[in-house]
């Protein structure tokens, strides 16, 4: 068998790039796919490639990536096509391959190894593991000969090939010492301070860039989730500095070429500090969480800014990211035939052919230069100074209707479960903030399908093209709960929490620790040694472990069930040292926080159907936080919070409820406005962190 693996990569290395096709042929990811005419004997993930390692005492090349990732695709065209590193990894690696959106299990556990041996980490992620998969050196991306400050990747192959095969002592020793950097961490329970909030905006606001908004430098992320954190913080204290912190964030992002200006939508991340020329990958999490916060921004501001930056993303998502029969693209990549954002960026003379005399002024707008802003003669579109999205409406839909003749970037149409969660949350918000019901039918048909065709057996899948592959992570339990909760919140069908306390125990009886508290990311049958990891960090979804806090605190209210309230306290204390130490890098957590410690209101709404679900829309439309019930008679028995109330003179009547306490009931919708106009916190609404 040896022998005939050994015979196949040597008949590899000699075939015609073009006739080659390795195992990743059939794979269900399209990343590992569109890997097939790479002329390396790659595997996928799994016992045959490491079989082999053992049986021929050979080291693993082990390549993590994405579809939409633009340095993975300059490697591929570089490195793993090249002949002659191909004829290497062939002859002195067993190489496999695996998609981070499909394994992010693989990719968490790897990254974390690399960014200890150097420093960084990211896609491509590059490592070589011993035949029992642990890691002893480590990269990104590396060229196909010397450039940028790199070295060639054949000269890093055979040197750690020569390390392997005749310094075995120091490939352990760096096994060692990897291993005891990486011990098993338990979650220390401690009594938190809620005050500590106020040093947490401190921290943020030491981090903000006054400037252009967001947090430190260049490259800039969104840090989405602290900016959620900032505005519900906001919502529950007043506090100014939170609100000042969302606003220049939002307000330079939505202006910036981080931003689609023609087709709505936001790209991964910003190269430079001041939001204007983006890496053109645009992402289905990202949009999810980026559209959470311009609903929250607007609902605390009435800026039609955002509301227009909000109803745009919302546009992007049913044009470009919907799937039928329901679900959402994960992704749409930055490259068309090698060349990055070529389907995103201008000539001067493409917006001339396209708008005629309108075109002076879109480009004196858009900062469009003959030159070029961004490459020579290319251009990111950005507005200077921008205060309303409408003002080129015209101009931007012609454009848009140009660009959509081009040829266009590859979509992955995979859906992921949590990403696809994240975005029926939004989207059940969008419904009631922007009142756009296909958001809400369109949130509602996707949850069915993750629930109908994804959750089979007690088993939640992470990814479905044509079937469901993958047994989910903790991550997509957590979303998926959250995404059921918000489809409670805003429709009041019970049917929903129900399904959302069916997977908090599939999750409790899978991920959670009952010797040592929190929840793994793993399930135990797929738990390594080097798999141990209870997230907690926000990494391009929420935080699992403060959002299964989250999702406990809030089931705890409409459920009335006090265990969940404890056992939500056991995470948000037992992760408190750890999250403190890197605020920003933490927004669920101290989202879940603040939720624990400044409660919010419940509004009971007891009434007639139609009415009383006009009440409850009022309701989700103004508030971030809150608990919000309804009683039309639906129910055998009634929650707790509704013992006693009822319906005044036949009128939809709603109380307003905290710490089990409610004031009179108001059945005068004006008097509901407000009461939902009313500062949510004590004290001056200008003071603010110090």
């Amino acid at each position: 068998m040896v022998f005939l693996q050994k015979a196949y990569s040597r008949f590899l290395s000699r075939l015609p790039i073009s006739n080659i096709m390795n195992r990743l042929g059939e794979a269900d990811s399209s990343y590992l796919r569109r890997a097939a005419d790479e002329p390396i004997d790659w595997y996928p993930w799994g016992d045959e490639a490491f079989d082999r390692a053992k049986a021929e005492d050979k080291p693993v090349l082990l390549s993590i990536g994405a579809v939409w990732c633009h340095w993975c695709h300059v490697m591929a065209r570089e490195t793993w096509h090249d002949r002659s590193t191909a004829a290497i990894i062939n002859e002195r690696f067993i190489p496999v391959k695996v998609d981070r959106d499909d394994r992010p299990d693989i990719d968490r556990t790897y990254q974390e190894a690399v960014q200890a041996l150097t420093g960084n980490g990211g896609w491509p992620l590059t490592v070589f593991l011993t035949p029992d998969k642990q890691p002893f050196y480590g990269g990104t991306y590396f060229p196909d000969r010397p450039r940028h400050g790199l070295p060639a990747f054949r000269d890093v192959l055979t040197a750690i090939a020569d390390l392997y095969t005749n310094d075995r002592g120091s490939v352990e020793r760096i096994v060692n010492d990897l291993t005891q950097r990486f011990p098993f961490v338990s979650p220390l329970r401690q009594p938190v301070d809620p005050a500590y909030l106020e040093e947490v905006v401190k921290q943020m606001r030491s981090a903000h860039d006054t400037v252009s908004g967001g947090f430190g430098s260049s490259p800039k992320f969104p840090y989405s989730e602290a900016l959620l954190f900032l505005l519900q913080y906001y919502e529950s204290t007043g506090d100014r500095t939170a609100w000042e912190i969302v606003d220049n964030t939002l307000s330079h992002m939505a202006a910036g070429g981080v931003y689609d200006q023609v087709g709505g939508g936001f790209h991964r991340y910003s190269v430079d500090a001041g939001w204007k020329v983006p890496h053109f990958e645009k992402m289905l999490n990202d949009n999810a969480l980026l559209l959470n916060a311009y609903l929250g921004a607007y609902q605390l501001s009435g800026n039609q800014y955002y509301r227009q930056v909000a109803s745009e993303i919302v546009e992007f998502v049913f044009r470009d990211l919907r799937r039928e029969p329901a679900g959402f693209a994960s992704s749409i990549d930055a490259d068309v035939h090698h060349e990055e954002g070529a389907y995103f960026v201008w000539e001067e003379q493409e917006i001339r052919d396209v708008l005629g005399d309108r075109a002076d002024a879109f480009i004196k707008a858009y900062n469009v230069t003959r030159g070029g802003n961004f490459e020579p003669t290319k251009n990111v579109l950005y507005p200077t100074g921008e205060t309303d999205k409408a003002q080129f409406a015209k101009e931007k839909k012609a454009l848009l209707q140009a660009r959509d003749k081009r040829e266009k970037p590859y979509v992955d149409m995979s859906i992921h479960t949590s990403w696809t969660a994240l975005m029926i949350t939004s989207l059940a918000r969008a419904y009631s903030v922007l009142g756009e019901r296909r958001c809400l039918d369109y949130a509602v048909e996707s949850a069915s399908f993750i629930m109908d065709h994804m959750y089979r057996d007690g088993t939640l899948y992470r990814t479905y093209t044509d079937k469901p592959v993958y047994s989910g992570y903790l991550e997509d339990y957590s979303c998926m709960i959250e995404a059921l909760l918000e489809l409670y919140v805003v429709t009041q069908e019970a049917g929903w929490l129900d399904q959302a306390e069916k997977l908090l125990d599939d999750c409790e009886a899978k991920f959670f620790d009952r010797e040592h508290g929190g929840y793994f990311f793993v399930q135990a049958e797929d738990r390594t040694p080097m798999m141990q990891d209870k997230p907690v960090t926000d990494f391009s979804v929420p935080g699992s472990n403060p959002q299964m806090a989250m999702n406990l605190i809030k089931l705890s209210n409409y459920r009335d069930k006090l265990e969940y309230m404890d056992r939500a306290l056991a995470l948000v204390e037992g992760f408190f040292d750890l999250c403190r130490q890197y605020p920003l890098g933490h927004g669920t957590y101290f989202a879940a926080l603040d939720y624990y410690a400044n409660p919010p209101e419940m509004v009971a709404i007891v009434g007639p159907e139609k009415e009383g679900r006009e009440l409850v829309d009022l309701v989700n439309g103004r508030l971030i936080k809150k608990i919000v019930m309804l009683d039309h008679g639906q129910y055998r028995q009634r929650p707790a919070v509704f013992e006693g109330r009822k319906a005044e003179n036949g009128r939809p009547t709603a109380y307003f409820c905290k710490d089990r306490k409610c004031i009179l009931p108001l059945t005068d919708r004006e008097d509901i406005l407000e009461m939902l106009k009313r500062p949510r916190f004590g004290g001056d609404t200008n003071s603010g962190s110090s």
